[in-house]
């Protein structure tokens, strides 16, 4: 007989409950856990579902959870995830702190991995999770190091607070605008994204030229019910957010746009966007050249003197094209304010440490390319051609 213990994962409230056995327990009661049902099968295998928050979804499967038993004992544990390919290797932790790899096989079934469990909880993840509460941490030190004004930009279907931080001097009215964590599992973006904004704020506070002329606004984590609720993809409004900058129908883009309005209103101007991701592989979503952008090739050239300055060590990836009417940031960017909108796409299985040093450079590279361009240059002055097409 397979005993089955099943459980709703509920995306309104936390914790969630847990599968207990009758001397296992696998759990999920914590920020970010996912899990939604459990079996054991006759021949002594755990199998433990996720199942994504909505349907139809761009499949990200997001696991995460604890296995503690009362004695030592050694689990055949089969990762099931509702049909989908598993996209994220799994990784785990006794402190939720320092993540080892777990060796792996799969089949029909899903991802198969096995694992010696004890009193003491081991925690599973997709990936070494980074939490609401890391986001807050990490404002309040750049807080203290930096000249920056963090602020409530909105909160969430949830009422959780939507954070965000600017740079900005009265006299100025260019803006550049950073977005991340739209989707929740995507933490190499996350990882990404950390380190290009201590940069960026690094070199902009030791070369006062950028501040001087160009204000900036950040937005870290946008969607922090879904990461909160162990979402594989969307917001608590069952929305995926980087399809949702055409209607503007959840809170968490609806703030970010009002902000911007309000911008747009004083007779200020948005000059650049990029919003932070992680997929299969490296590579940057852009707008293409042809498109009645301005200026036409800032792009190309901040990706041309990255590449320059990872040479060696990273291939710049540039996969120009339009999504128009899905709803995608860099999209909105573009065809609101008739400038560059970039998607900084970072592989699932990158290693931290050459993700930082890309993000780094990346950072050392766009602030000159930024402040190459005079105002008037962001201002439409060539036609458009048709161009390809990209999802994001």
């Amino acid at each position: 007989m397979i005993r089955v213990l099943l459980f709703a994962f509920s995306c309104l409230s936390l914790p969630v409950a847990a599968c207990n056995f009758s001397d296992v327990e696998f759990a999920a009661d914590f920020e970010g856990g996912r899990l939604d049902s459990c079996e054991l099968t006759d021949n002594g295998e755990y199998i433990l579902s996720f199942l994504p928050e909505d349907k139809p979804i761009n499949p990200s499967p997001w696991y995460y959870f604890s296995v503690t038993s009362k004695n030592e004992l050694e689990l055949k544990i089969v990762l099931s995830f509702d049909g989908y390919s598993p996209r994220y290797l799994p990784k785990m932790s006794r402190d939720k702190k320092h993540w080892t790899p777990i060796p792996f096989d799969t089949d029909k079934r899903g991802m198969i991995i096995a694992l010696e469990s004890s009193k003491q909880p081991l925690f599973v993840s997709a990936q070494p999770p980074i939490l609401n509460e890391q986001y807050k941490k990490w404002l309040k030190e750049k807080q203290s190091e930096f000249d920056i004004d963090l602020f409530t930009i909105g909160k969430s279907t949830e009422n959780r607070v939507i954070d965000a931080f600017t740079l900005s001097r009265p006299s100025n009215s260019e803006w550049v605008v950073f977005v991340g964590r739209q989707h929740p599992p995507e933490v190499t973006g996350a990882v990404a994204m950390f380190s290009f904004l201590e940069e960026f704020l690094k070199q902009t506070a030791s070369e006062k030229q950028f501040l001087s002329r160009f204000n900036v606004l950040v937005v870290p984590n946008i969607n922090p019910d879904g990461v909160a609720n162990g979402h594989w993809r969307h917001s608590l409004g069952h929305k995926d957010l980087n399809r949702d900058w055409n209607d503007f129908s959840q809170p968490e883009t609806a703030s970010v746009k009002t902000f911007l309005d309000t911008i747009s209103d004083k007779g200020g101007k948005i000059v650049f966007g990029m919003d932070f991701h992680s997929t299969h592989g490296n590579v940057f979503y852009t707008i293409p050249s042809s498109e009645p952008l301005a200026p036409s090739e800032l792009v190309v050239d901040w990706l041309e003197e990255l590449q320059e300055k990872t040479k060696g060590i990273f291939k710049v990836l540039d996969k120009p094209g339009t999504s128009p009417g899905k709803g995608v940031f860099k999209q909105f960017i573009a065809d609101t304010y008739n400038v560059h909108g970039v998607t900084y796409e970072v592989g699932d299985n990158e290693p931290n440490e050459k993700t930082r040093y890309v993000a780094r450079k990346a950072a050392n590279a766009l602030i000159p390319a930024l402040l190459s361009v005079p105002p008037e240059g962001f201002d439409i002055k060539h036609t458009a051609t048709e161009g390809s097409k990209n999802n994001e």
